[in-house]
């Protein structure tokens, strides 16, 4: 009898990971180097949730292979020959060793079950920072507590969407996905309760019908509550139902970047800034000089995420404009992002335009619009 190749005995490596420690031939744009090895579960059963922007989306998947998740393909490869391989980069006291795993769920029956076996099977093998990317729709408060006694330092929870009314339209009932926005807020308390305040993270993903306005609101509910956040820029998945769907213009991007960044660390509140009528950041709540020198500072621009996570060019093609700096940006970089800030484009990738392309696209999903767009959902 043959086994199948599924979690917890077998996992998906990002491509930067499985070429970090290996298993794959590569080299990284402008020497860049991983600090985070990303670990995806794998069934054959695939993902039971339908996220439109997603490559493993259950309707447009197909299969249980990962062929587009962050645009590249994540190689399967043995758990124990991963945890062997880290071992490797482990020795020798090189400042460059790796300072951190990842493990990311799917929604699937089994996940429960393989998250913390995996978990718990890498904390004893390794002993380093282990992060897990978990949804509430799969996980409940005893379930995180449960990951956290194996090993798991740090949470993270994708809700992606910035409002309440493009989460229903890209992720929930109109999509025919099985998220909640509510379970979501409240599954992100939770985990700052279990994990402690700094140690959750949301992720979100800038270019999905949200205001700058609209994102700079749930950045600072994150804060409030405890939590961070790690930001992604919207980039269209090959076969997924966004695969036509527009990337956020730079300017939009470095905007959120900097808000971000200013409210994470406490600079300034979101009750600070400024927004124009299109919901574009046009003051930042510092003055002229400050924030000249903190976007000075690099900083803003680089991946956000747990420590030592920088995610190397998850955001684009090696080549382009790079949005989340895997490293500190050189001053000609710095250059270019200043420029970019404070260009206010009209954005196309609004609301009413993702309306009009999800009822071409995907016929049915603006059938019940959310009754309310408050944060809260009242």
């Amino acid at each position: 009898m043959v086994l199948a190749q599924e979690s917890p005995n077998y996992v998906r490596l990002s491509k930067a990971a499985d070429t970090s420690l290996g298993f794959s031939e590569g080299r990284f744009y402008r020497d860049a180097k991983l600090y985070c090895i990303n670990l995806l579960l794998h069934y054959q059963g695939g993902c039971r949730a339908n996220c439109l922007y997603c490559g493993q989306a259950r309707d447009v998947a197909g299969s249980s292979e990962c062929k587009t998740l962050i645009r590249v393909e994540w190689p399967l490869r043995k758990l124990d020959e991963v945890i062997e391989k880290i071992k490797r980069t482990l020795g020798g006291g090189g400042f460059l060793r790796r300072y951190r795993i990842c493990v990311s769920a799917i929604s699937n029956r089994e996940a429960v079950e393989g998250e913390a076996e995996v978990v718990g099977r890498i904390y004893e093998a390794l002993r380093i920072p282990v992060s897990v990317l978990i949804s509430p729709s799969d996980f409940d408060g005893e379930e995180m507590k449960r990951l956290g006694e194996l090993g798991a330092e740090r949470a993270g929870i994708a809700i992606d969407c910035a409002t309440r009314e493009t989460f229903d339209l890209l992720r929930g009932k109109p999509a025919r996905s099985i998220h909640s926005w509510e379970s979501m807020l409240k599954g992100v308390e939770k985990a700052v309760e279990i994990f402690g305040s700094g140690k959750v993270g949301i992720h979100l993903i800038v270019g999905l019908g949200e205001t700058e306005a609209e994102a700079a609101e749930i950045i600072q509910w994150s804060r409030d509550v405890g939590s961070e956040t790690h930001l992604f820029s919207f980039y269209p998945e090959s076969g997924s139902v966004l695969e036509r769907w527009l990337r956020p213009h730079i300017g939009q991007y470095r905007r959120v970047q900097l808000a971000r960044y200013l409210i994470d660390n406490g600079f300034v509140q979101r009750k600070d800034m400024a927004f124009n009528e299109r919901g574009q950041v046009v003051s930042f709540g510092l003055d002229t000089r400050g924030v000249a020198d903190i976007i000075d500072s690099g900083e803003p621009f680089m991946t956000s995420g747990c420590p030592g996570c920088n995610r190397p060019f998850a955001n684009e093609r090696p080549g382009e404009m790079i949005r989340n700096y895997p490293f500190p940006p050189t001053a000609k970089d710095l250059r270019a992002a200043k420029k970019q800030v404070w260009k206010h484009v009209p954005p196309r990738n609004s609301l009413r335009n993702l309306r009009r392309y999800l009822e071409k696209q995907h016929p049915g999903s603006c059938a019940e619009p959310s009754r309310s767009t408050d944060l809260h959902g009242r």
